[in-house]
């Protein structure tokens, strides 16, 4: 029987060379960004390994490869599953195609499906990374990168600011009366999970209230069923949710514990992604999601064309309330 050799990666060469995975990247993609000493190891030492570069890198080197990376953490999340669509559509309107890879929220995932994409594509459309920004800076040096909704400084992004609408929202509970108000978190890595919790906590304490913050979540239906006991047991007569997923299982605990929404608490989401499953109707923020794709696509192609000086500033696209029938007077 004969035994197949095992392909020599980039990761091998860049072991045997005693430098990094992004060093022996720019060596077959854009030489002329390194010593001639390095370029000289780094292709000895591949040569010796048998290391043949993958077959694109001439298209990569031109900026005109015919596809786009785009990783997220998790998709069978609507949100992501919007963005993806819109993006999708963005680059095929650009006779551009797009790989997908899901790294199911797992950092070391996410790295590794960026370093195969630099081998594959033009560019990556990174997707609320759980990635260390030191990580995040690496692949930034082999291929192209637009970050969407976690800024990181020198590296492009767009993301959703929704700030300003947090506050409308929580000043909106305020008005109607709600002194008890929760929030619900998404997962502990998440840099959105981090703004909005401090936007809800900041609104909160500034309008006088009470603010209850529960253990964070992986942003799944069922943490939002199994939240809603806490939310009841402190007393909270309205919750804020990471996104509708968490917000729509609220609704469901709710009634699983015989409580009504609005009646007894109120809930609100972020995303606008459920708002023909949820009933009552969904009181959530739009995240614009399907704008966010357009334009980090547009600035990403754009920053990959020959000659172009990479724009690395960070986008924010405004969010909208969206109010509707989950969100009303606390009773009395």
């Amino acid at each position: 029987m004969t035994r197949r050799v095992q392909r020599t990666k980039l990761a091998d060469v860049a072991t045997a060379a005693g430098v990094s995975i992004s060093t022996v990247s720019r060596v077959f993609s854009n030489p002329e960004l390194l010593s001639p000493d390095t370029v000289r190891n780094v292709r000895e030492v591949a040569a010796r390994l048998r290391f043949t570069p993958n077959l694109m890198a001439r298209a990569l080197r031109a900026g005109d490869a015919p596809y786009l990376g785009v990783v997220v953490p998790d998709i069978s999340n609507p949100y992501m599953t919007t963005l993806l669509k819109a993006a999708q559509a963005r680059a095929r309107g650009r006779d551009i195609g797009v790989f997908v890879a899901d790294t199911d929220d797992a950092a070391d995932v996410e790295r590794q499906m960026c370093e195969q994409f630099a081998r594959q594509t033009r560019g990556i459309l990174l997707c609320s990374p759980r990635m260390s920004v030191s990580h995040i800076r690496e692949i930034a040096d082999m291929i192209p990168l637009m970050l969407v909704n976690r800024p990181v400084d020198g590296i492009p992004c767009v993301y959703t600011d929704s700030t300003a609408s947090i506050a409308e929202l929580v000043d909106r509970l305020c008005e109607l009366g709600h002194e008890k108000i929760a929030y619900l978190p998404g997962p502990v890595g998440s840099w959105a999970n981090k703004v909005r919790a401090r936007a809800v906590a900041d609104r909160v304490r500034r309008r006088g209230g009470s603010l209850t913050k529960l253990d964070p979540t992986a942003a799944r239906h069922e943490d939002g069923v199994a939240a809603a006991a806490a939310v009841a047991e402190h007393g909270a007569t309205a919750v804020v949710a990471f996104d509708d997923v968490l917000a729509a299982g609220l609704i469901e605990g709710f009634r699983q514990l015989g409580l009504s929404v609005p009646d007894d608490v109120s809930v609100a989401g972020h995303d606008d992604v459920l708002a023909g499953l949820v009933q009552p109707g969904l009181t959530t923020i739009d995240g614009a999601s399907a704008r966010v794709a357009q334009l980090a696509v547009d600035r990403l192609l754009a920053d990959t064309e020959p000659g172009t000086a990479p724009d690395t500033s960070h986008t924010g696209i405004e969010s909208t309330l969206v109010w509707r029938a989950s969100t009303g007077k606390p009773r009395a």
